[in-house]
């Protein structure tokens, strides 16, 4: 696994300076550069964090692995059960990252670009590393090996890195099975119709279940509604945090908080 991770790692980065070269050449822009820089420095932190915390990850779902229900073989329906296991829990996440407060303010971070090339995969906040481990761990309960797991997700990240480019177009049947770059686009959009959609990690299944996919027909409009102007890596990271901190000071009784804290995000 630590092998495959190593491979993983040493692709993104290649495939980074060869997309970063392209766009630094066809649109040399000050601001564009400052926001590489800063997303390269977020995505090396997000990477060391990651890897790092991967035991931990592994010790949980071993732990709840040892509780199973059952413990099937390797085969080959246990395999999909495993895939489509980590596809919802990754939409499922993901979907609280944009429907509550408390998760968006660290997925805002990834967001809060208003470009979108390859170094947007880096712009990640390495905070939510340390529990975002937990929404897969229940699988683990259902015969789901803890490796099974930790290489799902592996690739879904790998994937997802990618998928953050404006170089590839649309791919036809395609976009409308997997998270393709133009869906990707599309989920990165501030446009009315983009917000909140294309949640799906490498399939897009649950959006079509649940009502959250959309197709790109119109140019996407990068960013967050609130944009923060920024590339100081500190405020990129922990802007949202400190607003909520700012408004739950006004706010009276321990429910009344933790209602906004679990409340749609402005």
């Amino acid at each position: 696994m630590l092998t495959f991770n190593i491979i993983g790692v040493s692709l993104m980065l290649i495939v980074f300076a060869v997309e970063i070269t392209l766009v630094i050449l066809h649109t040399p822009e000050k601001k564009m550069i400052k926001d590489v820089k800063a997303n390269f420095l977020l995505g090396l932190f997000y990477l060391i964090t990651g890897l790092s915390v991967k035991g931990m990850a592994f010790s949980v779902y071993s732990f709840f692995y040892y509780f199973s229900i059952f413990k099937p073989h390797l085969t080959w329906w246990l395999w999909i059960f495993g895939f489509l296991g980590c596809e919802f829990c990754h939409y499922y996440y993901h979907w609280l990252g944009h429907k509550t407060r408390v998760f968006w303010a660290a997925h805002v971070t990834h967001h809060s670009s208003e470009y979108f090339n390859i170094s947007t995969g880096f712009r990640n906040n390495f905070l939510h590393v340390f529990y975002r481990f937990l929404f897969w761990s229940p699988l683990c309960l259902f015969g789901i090996p803890p490796e099974m797991i930790l290489f799902f997700e592996s690739i879904t990240a790998i994937q997802n890195f990618l998928v953050h480019t404006e170089k590839i177009g649309k791919l036809g049947i395609l976009d409308r099975i997997f998270n393709t770059p133009s869906n990707h686009r599309v989920h990165h959009g501030v446009n009315p119709k983009y917000i909140d959609k294309n949640l799906g990690g490498i399939t897009l299944i649950y959006d079509h279940l649940f009502g959250t996919y959309a197709r790109e027909d119109e140019p996407a409009i990068y960013g967050i509604t609130h944009n923060i102007h920024t590339h100081n890596p500190y405020k990129i990271i922990l802007h949202e945090y400190i607003r909520l901190k700012n408004e739950l000071a006004t706010i009276k009784g321990f429910s009344a908080k933790l209602r906004y804290l679990f409340s749609p995000p402005d």
